[in-house]
């Protein structure tokens, strides 16, 4: 017997359901902490907010009671999803092993799509700079106004690890596996863009509104609050729909 696929609604539904579990528990131990930020960051409706998840008193609590070493390697690895990319994952797995999780099949893929968003935002930076960079403003209108750029297929590539160190981008090794992590991305409403098969380029129109990475906080998209004995409360940038989310960087 096969189980059906989630439906959209009913995996924002369930991703609701896990942000919940994070703020109604007034304790959590280390060890479902862990599988609570498993799933968090399996989920594929959730993609931003996650140094927020971090700051919850309940899990600054059970930080507090993990060892060193393994606290630093969750803390390292939601801060990848939250401001990270594939590449620096990677480079971090080379360098220790025991530096971050290693992810799942499932949290790659969501990682990947991440990383093409913090790429579209440094090009952003980087091309409001006016410094030397291959990703230029592009023709193409863009959404709510914002300036779109074109960024090349074989920097995508090489960002994503889809070519590996020192292999030029070719269309026929290449260009299928990257156009398909470009759809997924806009079909999951992180990013809004156009693929460019002409000038080989992903026109980027808009895309998930980046923080600063010292903005380990923001306003709460879904409204949700967490008190604390003072009777202040904070909120969370998580938003669980398919709408352009906000997301830490």
């Amino acid at each position: 017997m096969t189980t059906a696929p989630l439906s959209s609604s009913s995996s924002t539904a369930a991703g609701s359901l896990l942000i919940e579990e994070f703020y109604s528990s007034k304790s959590l131990s280390p060890a479902l902490l862990h599988s609570l930020l498993q799933r968090l960051l399996s989920h594929p409706r959730i993609h931003n907010g996650f140094v927020d998840i971090l700051q919850l008193p309940s899990v600054q609590s059970a930080l507090e009671n993990m060892d060193e070493a393994k606290r630093d390697s969750l803390i390292a690895t939601v801060k990848l999803f939250a401001f990270g990319t594939i590449q620096e994952y990677l480079e971090l797995k080379e360098k220790s092993g025991d530096a971050v999780w290693t992810l799942t099949d499932a949290q790659l893929d969501k990682l990947r799509m991440l990383s093409v968003v913090s790429v579209a935002r440094r090009g952003q930076i980087k091309s409001s700079e006016k410094t030397d960079v291959d990703m230029i403003p592009s023709d193409h209108a863009a959404v709510n106004n914002n300036a779109s750029l074109s960024i090349p297929y074989a920097h995508l590539a090489a960002e994503l690890q889809i070519t590996p160190v020192g292999t030029p981008f070719n269309d026929k090794d290449h260009m299928r596996q990257l156009e398909d992590v470009l759809i997924q991305c806009v079909y999951s409403n992180i990013i809004a863009g156009k693929l460019d098969q002409a000038s080989k380029a992903f026109v980027v129109e808009s895309h998930v509104a980046l923080q600063d990475q010292q903005q380990l906080s923001s306003s709460s998209s879904l409204g949700m609050k967490q008190k604390d004995g003072a009777n202040k409360s904070t909120t969370t940038s998580i938003t669980v729909h398919g709408s352009l989310l906000s997301r830490d960087i």
